[in-house]
């Protein structure tokens, strides 16, 4: 008995310091902790997963910040986690990957996810989301998951007047028009609505996830420090920024560690007498 409760020390002890929930870049958020049917608590992710959330409408003609659009620009909850060499990130919006890019019939494409080191306002990384044109035909700059460096953007239309970002720039990145190609992101997407989720379960939501290897952001000049990550559509009708926490273990967890050390010690003892 004594050997077997030992022993469910150190699994306990092993599991806890490396049981974080692996994340499948599949589209699906539920293995970052978001629930369906449960609410405006549903968006609420795993611990340690750091999320902004601004599920916000329930109403087509619903004011987003800065622009309009209601649901189908609403930018609702952007998650983040730093796992081993990768970082994560989720986002869920109202937007359908698949809208055109045709702002002379008013619709603007799904924006790039850009990454500002330090949070200084200047976004030196893109992971590309290439936007469909008013043909229907993905043709803009870049290559679909692409991450990039040094890169260009194409501004938002509404000058920045809310104080939701420290740093106040002019407008806020939407999408690349250049920029060096230095790798890959792991990437997934959905194209059809799921109701169900957040305060307002009528609306329809579309979700990504991607995996980035954190060798990229070094190699475009990532000390290691706070960065921010940021979302729009084409037109920056909803933005949404998430600042990832450390890759570490929880204190918790660091915690139970000695436990599954102690026990791997008795368990050893035992075995040489």
């Amino acid at each position: 008995m004594r050997k077997s409760f030992t022993h469910l020390m150190l699994l306990a002890g092993l599991s806890l310091s490396f049981g974080a929930q692996a994340i499948a870049i599949n589209g699906k958020l539920d293995d970052w902790g978001v629930k369906k049917n449960a609410g405006a608590a549903g968006w609420i992710p795993h611990q340690g997963i750091e999320h902004t959330i601004e599920d916000q409408t329930g109403n087509a003609n619903t004011y987003l910040n800065p622009g309009w659009g209601g649901q189908a620009y609403d930018a609702e909850a952007l998650y983040a986690v730093i796992q081993g060499n990768h970082l994560f990130i989720a986002l869920a919006t109202g937007h359908n990957p698949n809208t055109r890019q045709d702002p002379g019939r008013n619709s603007y494409g799904a924006g790039d996810f850009a990454i500002d080191f330090g949070k200084d306002g200047i976004y030196e990384l893109a992971i590309n989301i290439r936007h469909v044109n008013a043909s229907g035909v993905k043709a803009d700059f870049g290559v679909e998951g692409g991450v990039y460096e040094n890169p260009v953007w194409a501004l938002g239309l509404f000058e920045e007047t809310d104080t939701d970002y420290p740093i106040n720039k002019t407008k806020r990145p939407a999408y690349l028009t250049g920029g060096e190609k230095i790798g890959d992101a792991v990437l997934a997407y959905t194209t059809v609505g799921e109701a169900g989720y957040g305060k307002y379960a009528g609306d329809l939501h579309y979700f990504y996830e991607m995996k980035v290897d954190l060798d990229l952001l070094t190699l475009a000049g990532w000390d290691n420090n706070n960065f921010n990550i940021h979302w729009t559509m084409n037109c920056g009708n909803d933005s949404i920024w998430v600042d990832p926490p450390p890759g570490v273990p929880e204190p918790a967890t660091l915690a139970l560690l000695p436990l599954g050390l102690l026990g791997l010690m008795a368990m050893r003892r035992r075995g040489s007498s």
